[in-house]
Formats: C-alpha cells, structure tokens, sequence
C-alpha cells in the first residue's frame, strides 16, 4: 500500500496525471489486486494537478466516492482550484465545508490574496477573528500581503498588535510579511523597526527591506542596506538586484548591470529586460538597445521597450525600423501597450502614412475598441494635421472617454482651430462628460494661441466656480501665456504675483518671451532673475534671457548670460524640424549646410522669400 502511493505521488510530481486517473480507476474496478486509500490518493493528486478539465475530474471522483465531507481533501481541493485561478470555486467550495477548521481559512485568505481579491482575503479575515477562530502563522503571514498592498496601514498595525497580544513568538516569514507591509504602506521607519528586531533574517527579509526604500525614493538607504547585507555574508539573489535595478539611478544601475554580470544574474531574458528599462528610463538609449541585442528570445515587452525609448528620444526613423523588424517575425502579438507606443512615436514625429498603418494594425487585431488606443489615433492623426481622419475615428468610438475628448480638443487648438476646440468643450460637457484637468489646460492653451482672452478668461473661471477645480501650475501658466500673448504684460505680470502657489518655468517663460515679441523690456530683469532662479540648469533659458536682453540693448546682461552658461558647461540642443517625403521622414536643422537635401531646401527657401517680396511690393504698390 505504501509503495503504490508512493509510485501514484511521483507520477503525481512528473505531471502524469492523467496516468495516474487511469491506474486508480484500473485498481479499484480489478477488486481483490489493490484497494488504495481514496483519501490520500486524492490529497496526492490535488497537490500536485493544475490543469483545470484534469481538476474538475479529479473534483468529480471525490463527490463519487463521498469524500466532499472531508476537510482535509476539501482543504485541498480549495488550494488546487486557487492555484488554478479559479476563485469562484474555491469560495464554492469553502462555502460546502460543514466542520471548517484554520486550514479550511487560511487557503481561502491566501487564495483571495494571490489572485488579486484583496479586499475580499481581508474581509475572510476579519470574519474568521469574528468567529473566535484563532489564525496561525499561515494566516497572518496570507493577510499581511492584501492590508500592504491596499495601503491599509492601521490594520495592519492592528494584526501586528494581535501577532504580540497572542505571544505567537519569533517568526522569520510573519515578521518579514511585516516588513513589507510597512514598507508598501510608506512607513519606513516602522518597517525597518522591525527588520532590527528580528532575530533571524533570510534573503526575502533583506529584500523586502531594500525594495521598500527604492519603492519610497530612499536609494542611498537602500544601498546602504545593499552593502550591510553583502558584509553580513547574505548571498545576494535575482530579486535583490532586480530592486536595485528599479532605482532608475544611472550610477546605481551601471554598478548593479556590472554585479549580475560577475555573478551570472544576466543571462536570462528577464534580468537584461529590468536592465533595458533601467536604461531607457535614464536616457541612455543606446546602452538599452545594445543589452536588447544581446537578448535570446525578445518578448512583446522587450520589444515596446526599446519602441518607448526611440520615441523618447524622438528618433523616428529607428522607431519604424525597430516595428518593421518586430512585425517581421511573425511570432510578436501586439498589444494595446505596444501600438500605443507606435502611434505616440508616429505622433511626435508627424508620420502620417506609418501612423495609418499602425491604425490598420489596431483595426487588424481587434484593440480598435481600446480607449486609450482609440484616443491615440486621434492624438495621432491631429498632430499629422490629418483633421478629417481624426473627426471620423472619434465619431465611429462608442464609449468616448475623457481621453478621446481630450485628444480631439488638443488636436484643434493645436492647429489653430480654437473656436472648434471651445464648441468641443461645450459639447463634451453637453454629453455628460467631465472635463479633467488636462481637458482645461488643452482649451486654455488653445485660447492663448488663437488670442481668444475674453473666452479663455471666461474657461478658467468656469473652471474654478462651476467646476470646483483648484488650478495647478500649468492652467496658471495658460493664463499668463493668454495675457502675454495679447500683449497684456502687466495684467499677466499682476496675475502672477496674486496667484496662490509659486509660479512655474512655463509661466515666466511665457511672460519673457512675449517681453521680446512686443518689444516691452520693464519686466525683464526682474522675470529674467525668477526664472534662472527656478531652473539654473536649461540652457535654454539662458539663450532666451539672453536674447530678449540683446534685443533690449543690454548687451552687458546678454554678455554675463552667456558667460555663466560656458561656465557652467551647459549647451542647447539644436532644435530640428521633420517632413514626411514619400512615406520616407526627412529631418533638417537651423543652419544645417552638411544636409543631404541641402541644396534643394535652399531653393525652395530662397523661392518663397522672393515670393513673398514680390506680393510685399504689390502690397505697397497698390
């Protein structure tokens, strides 16, 4: 009897379940050559099955053998089916126990817990404490993980204080369980209260620890913790230097890239990908695509990675190349993620004839009805001046969100097409929709553009007393743009000073610039000062502030402008325009004489300025 369950279980392990279904039903048909133990056959077969049809067969067999009364096996009927993701009847099947013991509790709080339901493993636990029925370790240790990742921190302490009350003593997986919480919670302090008191730690506990300072913005903490862990003789592991990675710190991530490769970390796929966005994410997109290379099998997410990076950069041409070659496999799937990605880049560089293509792609799989992919075509046809095909899309979306909405009014304001963008607005509210902050900032901008301040004065107000929305920075920066722009220094300069938060770059950016633009220098020096003051380390502020200074005659103040920018070793990036020619993007810069096309963009620019002398002097001349 033992050796045959023996034999059952290890084909159990080997997956041959279906094997082992065949040889039950063999042996208890065969009467007289073997009777097996129904309940522990079962416990061994629901341990070890994951298959869903394979499971409700083995679920079948326990009712036909009226084994559905016994705890143990419902325990872990209910631990297969969670495993299984089925929550449903794991809940069925809990419901069905008549003598439910800590254990029967327990599976059910976990279950809920690691399928996500984490409000309803709380609520099991709470019920069970109501109940009078005593948790364990395992209880605890399941419920911990859903109180941290709602953010239920005064529960949380409430379980901890229940943890002590009990006198359940020392517990490395509890207590590290309460690390975490805290962590997730954003209590640090409590958090690494507890990791000095525990008395044994394991690599989970360190980890925990460290990924909860990066999670919070404590790198140096977290790097400090790093090196004690190494001095202290912890090994490091996959996870430990995954959170690290997460720091999206240049200098930590290059140290941690040098560390996995010394001890065998980044050979596998996932650990270069954590790699890739650590990269991405610092700009060095270069170093992010040499590691996407070096990959063996490049998935779906490594692929929208590198895709997200050229966008970032706006390299256009690498970002169709890097889709054309993603879609030449064949074995690559989309997602809403990836097309979104595609049609951004395809956005921010004007390639109308790519960017339909993306949207036949999305027609093509069937994530059309996704709202963010559906308001990413509008986006996207909007930025390529494409307005007919931005209206019909929107048109044809029938659950619009605020997205959508936003999109279309962007898109017009962008254009210049400020009074479309006011009748969208007031539509948008018509239907029932509300409008969200960048909703506001999208109309706003759109009235500063179009020099429409009576109606853009009239939005933010509407905004604020109708609405009830607190401005932030970016609507109070619209505003003074709306005023700079009509060359309403003063009133824009008043409404800084009266503004209830401390006004932003865009707004005294706003303000200088149109200093220049109507020729109006009072306010320079002093917007100048804010200004560098706020942000002393863009070069491009240094060029306007320069600028505006020698068009005012103060070539002293341009001069010592100048000079504190070299200092500082700062340089501009030189602005580029792009045109799409023939399907193909061309790119071309102030003052670019090496260009390929050079020539040619020379006639053509020497072709319109004698154009338009000419209609100048019929002007005059009439």
């Amino acid at each position: 009897m033992i050796y045959v369950h023996s034999l059952l279980s290890r084909y159990c392990r080997w997956q041959n379940v279906k094997f082992v279904m065949d040889l039950q039903y063999s042996c208890f048909c065969k009467s007289g050559v073997v009777k097996l133990s129904n309940r522990l056959f079962h416990a061994s077969l629901l341990q070890e099955v994951r298959d869903v049809k394979l499971l409700q067969q083995v679920h079948s067999q326990i009712l036909v053998s009226n084994l559905n009364e016994n705890v143990f096996i419902c325990n872990r009927l209910m631990y297969a089916y969670a495993s299984c993701g089925l929550v449903h009847e794991t809940q069925i099947v809990f419901s069905l126990i008549s003598n439910k013991n800590v254990v029967s509790w327990t599976t059910l709080v976990s279950g809920l817990g690691k399928n996500g339901r984490l409000s309803e493993a709380i609520h099991v636990f709470s019920e069970m404490v109501m109940q009078e029925i005593k948790p364990n370790e395992r209880t605890i240790a399941s419920v911990l993980p859903a109180l941290g990742g709602l953010k239920l921190v005064e529960m949380g302490k409430s379980v901890h204080c229940y943890w002590i009350r009990h006198e359940f003593g020392a517990n490395v997986v509890v207590e590290t369980g309460l690390v975490d919480m805290y962590s997730r919670c954003g209590c640090m302090r409590d958090a690494r209260y507890m990791f000095d008191k525990m008395s044994v730690r394991n690599v989970v506990t360190w980890n925990s620890m460290i990924s909860g300072y990066i999670e919070n913005g404590l790198v140096e903490e977290a790097l400090r913790l790093f090196n004690m862990m190494r001095r202290e003789g912890v090994s490091v592991d996959f996870i430990t230097v995954m959170s690290l990675v997460r720091a999206n710190d240049l200098n930590v991530g290059s140290s941690i890239h040098g560390l996995m490769t010394k001890n065998g970390f980044d050979d596998d796929d996932l650990s270069k990908t954590a790699l890739m966005e650590m990269y991405i994410d610092c700009d060095f997109i270069d170093d992010a695509y040499c590691i996407f290379q070096e990959l063996n099998h490049p998935d779906l997410i490594s692929w929208t990675l590198m895709l997200r990076g050229f966008t970032k950069i706006g390299d256009w041409r690498r970002i169709i190349d890097h889709f054309n070659q993603m879609m030449a496999g064949g074995h690559i799937k989309l997602d809403s993620i990836s097309l979104i990605t595609l049609l951004s880049g395809c956005s921010s560089s004007g390639a109308l004839n790519q960017g339909k293509q993306a949207h036949a792609l999305a027609i093509k799989t069937g994530i059309e009805v996704d709202t963010f992919v559906g308001s990413a075509v509008i986006d996207m046809y909007m930025n390529c001046a494409s307005i007919t095909d931005a209206r019909r899309h929107f048109q044809l979306i029938e659950r619009k969100d605020v997205a959508c909405w936003n999109a279309l009014i962007s898109g017009c304001g962008m254009i210049g097409l400020a009074n479309e963008a006011i009748e969208l607005f007031y539509e948008m509210e018509s239907s029932g929709m509300k409008p969200d902050e960048l909703t506001f900032i999208s109309i706003l901008s759109a009235c500063s553009h179009a020099g429409l301040v009576a109606e853009g004065l009239q939005i933010f107000h509407h905004m604020i007393e109708v609405r009830k929305m607190s401005p932030t920075s970016k609507h109070y920066a619209c505003v003074v743009d709306l005023l700079s722009r009509a060359g309403l220094l003063k009133d824009a300069y008043k409404f800084m000073k009266l503004m209830h938060i401390q006004p932003g770059v865009e707004a005294y950016c706003s303000l200088l610039t149109a200093c220049r633009i109507h020729k109006n220098f009072e306010l320079v020096d002093e917007v100048s000062h804010e200004l560098l003051q706020l942000n002393p380390d863009d070069a491009g502020y240094y060029v306007l502030v320069s600028n505006v200074n020698a068009i005012a005659g103060n070539s002293t103040a341009a001069r010592m402008t100048r000079k504190s920018m070299k200092s500082s070793n700062m340089k501009k990036n030189p602005g580029c325009s792009c045109i799409e020619v023939n399907g193909e993007m061309v790119t071309f810069m102030a003052g670019q004489i090496d260009h390929s096309h050079y020539e040619k963009i020379k006639e053509v620019i020497f072709g319109l300025n004698s154009k338009d002398t000419e209609e100048t002097l019929d002007l005059l001349n009439e």
